[in-house]
């Protein structure tokens, strides 16, 4: 099978993922975190699963996708709204944010969830007062002062949250440009010279440079919306080429690595090892789609998300959004005749991506069957190794710990 008729192929199969997950409670739709997902036990996970659903469907099915369910999609998310504009998980307990402060997740699933109902022309029904103080300038600066560059991945979600709520509201709220344009000039005085990229050494997690290029992702999302050249650009690729092809690590990992590389390959600049990077994580994105048509966030072990546990192996909702979203990315990099057939998200964050941007290199030649076919055994062989290896790591701690029968 050809390689555009397996990516075609893999859509479908996400397409009929995402419909399997739906919920329908009185006059509203949601969608399931995951299948093992019990929405009785746990209701408040439809609000990340609703959010992954709709992301999802856009993206496969653009402009005329759930064009009869919008309304009831809006109730579902509404349903999470608070009286301040946010949106979140309703009574989640402190010691099930992950280690995130409050803000941190009422950001984190305020940006998703309205920017779902963004993606289907709606809005949220209690205006977004939360934000009115970042519109002053002094208390962003306030704020700005607190960031913590020795957690990287962290401090980029925080910042680009902030800069999706802004870009959200900015055409009726004119200050909102300004903060944008002060939040771009903030990033421009704290860019690292050396790596392009947004951190700083020391803390509990150091700001290696895999946690560095996932905050770096989304930081980057504030120069590509408000245009003009991102600087020390050179350095970004570069830094991200060092660490080579990681491997299938994580939803969010994986999807921040390749959403740097499809933006900036346009600089050509080393644009055969951008090229030779984004090819394997194609190839192997296909291989690890779940029979259900979704797509896990773990295949060693269980997974605990804000308090949720999903079993090892089970597909995620969100995750299948982000697998497909990167896998799409890849597919509209490489293969241009794919522009246009993905709807990717145009609020900031995770998902957004601008295929003018980053197709301005001329596309690669395809790779021959032989050549392609021999890699994806290679990379099958490679990581089963890597899960087999994690495994006994993981029940060898078990033991140790006393937790294995």
């Amino acid at each position: 099978m050809s390689l555009p008729a397996r990516v075609e192929r893999c859509r479908e199969r996400a397409r009929s993922y995402f419909a399997s997950q739906r919920v329908e409670l009185e006059d509203a739709l949601f969608w399931r975190h995951s299948p093992a997902h019990d929405p009785a036990r746990s209701p408040g996970y439809l609000l990340y699963g609703t959010w992954g659903g709709v992301h999802g469907t856009v993206l496969l099915d653009g402009d005329n996708a759930l064009a009869g369910d919008r309304r009831r999609v809006a109730t579902a998310l509404g349903r999470f709204q608070l009286p301040d504009g946010t949106f979140n998980l309703p009574e989640l307990a402190a010691a099930d944010q992950d280690g995130h402060t409050k803000e941190y997740t009422a950001f984190h699933c305020t940006n998703y969830a309205w920017g779902a109902l963004h993606a289907l022309g709606a809005a949220p029904v209690r205006p977004p007062s939360f934000l009115e103080p970042f519109l002053d300038s002094d208390t962003l600066d306030r704020w700005l002062e607190h960031r913590d560059l020795t957690r990287p991945w962290t401090e980029g979600n925080n910042l680009i949250n902030l800069a999706s709520f802004y870009a959200l509201v900015e055409g009726q709220r004119p200050a909102a440009r300004a903060r944008l344009l002060e939040l771009r000039g903030w990033h421009d005085r704290h860019q690292r010279s050396d790596t392009g990229l947004w951190h700083s050494a020391g803390g509990s997690r150091t700001a290696t440079m895999e946690y560095a290029i996932a905050g770096g992702a989304h930081d980057l999302h504030l120069y590509y919306y408000l245009g003009g050249p991102v600087p020390n650009a050179h350095r970004i690729v570069d830094s991200c080429l060092s660490l080579g092809y990681l491997g299938i690590v994580s939803a969010c990992i994986d999807l921040d690595m390749v959403d740097i590389l499809c933006h900036l390959r346009g600089l050509r600049h080393r644009v055969p090892e951008i090229d030779n990077v984004l090819r394997r994580y194609l190839l192997e994105l296909l291989q690890v789609q779940n029979a259900d048509g979704g797509f896990s966030d773990n295949y060693v072990t269980s997974q605990r998300s804000l308090g949720e546990v999903t079993p090892a192996g089970c597909s995620v909702t969100w995750v299948s959004w982000f697998r497909m979203a990167t896998l799409g990315m890849i597919a509209c990099t490489l293969m241009p005749e794919q522009r246009g057939r993905w709807k990717f998200r145009t609020t900031l964050g995770s998902g957004y991506f601008n295929p003018d941007f980053g197709g301005r290199a001329d596309p690669p030649p395809p790779p021959t069957v032989v050549g392609q076919d021999a890699l994806r055994y290679w990379l099958a062989a490679r990581r089963k190794a890597r899960w087999m290896r994690q495994r006994a790591t993981y029940r060898v701690r078990a033991w140790v710990r006393g937790s294995l029968p």
